[in-house]
């Protein structure tokens, strides 16, 4: 039997219609408070982030079910975009270990965020351009808790592709259930639903399987996370894009920097470099970047030793955005980047002078983004 086929299988009941009334399961009741507020339930997993695309359609989707169940209240507060994700393997979560106590429990997410992060860093190096491409299935009541929307994988090579990216994290936590890849649309507050309310909402929003949106989640996009809440998630490490004009000089340099003085203090965080244009993409970054670097005592990753276009499906890779320069600013808006993934990250490097043209030499932009790098890293 295929993967599709299996997968086709044992989720034949998501074609159950949704109707007459039921109790949300009472494990919900650690997640979210009576009032739709979310309860602090820390843990963490692993994700891919979503594309712009889909997370404007799931957007879409979110709006369509709170606004036909608004008079319903029984939908927990809405799911903000930073929180909207595809779940690849949930790790550590207090469902999973009731018993420890809360010091014991904080270093067992400690311990299976490191483990994952090592892991994460080693699939994307392997699957570098590859990418896993998903289809839209069904919006379901899943287990009493929540509104999802199922995705199936389009071909048996993106099954057996996420399939054996899940089953590297076995090693931390072997899960009792199997994959289900799946976007969590929204949470019920706990008590009783009125299932025919609900399913006329669902029915509304439901996916046409002949028009069915497609996704695509890349392997470069694969995030650690550790989540306080539902509503609450933080990348492991947290992943910047420095983005300016030619992704030649200032990007390279503060990229470098960042994940120089990371180290020194041992923060979770580490940069890239890009381009806001494409014209120089390829061009190589000169010497007098590597040798300003290597004078402070900066090894400099010469992983990317030409410029780098920030391409649009690399809007789901990264944590966050730092502009340099205006062309950058104008690269996120053109991408339709959410303000709040750049804009107090760029307050931070925006404005540094290009050495390129003279304006300053290698040596001032350096000390300029090694100023603002320190005072980003003081706000962790």
């Amino acid at each position: 039997m295929s993967l599709l086929s299996e997968y086709e299988q044992r989720t034949a009941w998501k074609y159950e219609p949704i109707r007459g009334s039921f109790h949300t399961a009472d494990s919900l009741k650690s997640k979210i408070n009576p009032d739709g507020r979310y309860a602090p339930y820390p843990g963490s997993t692993v994700v891919f982030r979503p594309g712009n695309q889909c997370l404007q359609i799931i957007q879409l989707m979110q709006r369509i079910l709170y606004q036909k169940l608004e008079e319903t209240g029984m939908l927990a507060d809405i799911l903000p975009a930073s929180t909207i994700h595809m779940t690849l393997h949930d790790l550590v979560s207090p469902e999973m270990h009731i018993s420890q106590s809360e010091e014991a429990y904080g270093r067992e997410i400690a311990a299976s965020i490191k483990k994952a992060a090592c892991i994460a860093e080693d699939i994307r190096k392997e699957h570098t351009g590859k990418k896993i491409t998903m289809v839209s299935d069904r919006i379901v009541n899943m287990v009493s808790k929540s509104l999802v929307l199922m995705l199936k994988p389009q071909t048996e090579q993106d099954y057996e592709l996420l399939q054996g990216m899940y089953q590297s994290f076995n090693v931390i936590q072997r899960l009792p259930y199997p994959l289900t890849p799946h976007i969590t649309l929204a949470y019920f507050k706990p008590g009783k639903i009125d299932g025919d309310k609900l399913g006329e909402a669902v029915d509304y929003a439901q996916i046409n399987p002949d028009n069915a949106p497609v996704f695509e989640f890349f392997s470069e996009g694969l995030t650690v996370q550790r989540f306080l809440d539902m509503q609450t998630y933080r990348d492991i490490p947290e992943r910047i894009c420095f983005c300016c004009d030619g992704g030649l000089n200032r990007s390279v340099m503060a990229a470098n920097i960042l994940n120089h003085l990371a180290k020194k203090r041992n923060l979770a965080v580490t940069g890239e470099a890009r381009s806001a244009y494409s014209n120089t993409q390829g061009w190589f970054v000169s010497d007098q970047v590597w040798k300003t670097l290597e004078d402070h005592g900066i090894t400099p990753d010469r992983t990317y030793l030409s410029a780098r276009y920030l391409e649009d499906q690399e809007v789901s890779w990264f944590t966050g955005f730092a502009g340099i320069s205006d062309g950058a600013l104008r690269r996120f808006s053109r991408l339709c980047l959410p303000e709040d993934r750049y804009s107090n990250l760029s307050r931070f490097f925006y404005g540094v002078r290009d050495p390129e043209y003279g304006e300053i030499t290698h040596e001032q932009a350096f000390k300029e983004l090694y100023k603002r790098a320190n005072k980003y890293l003081d706000t962790l």
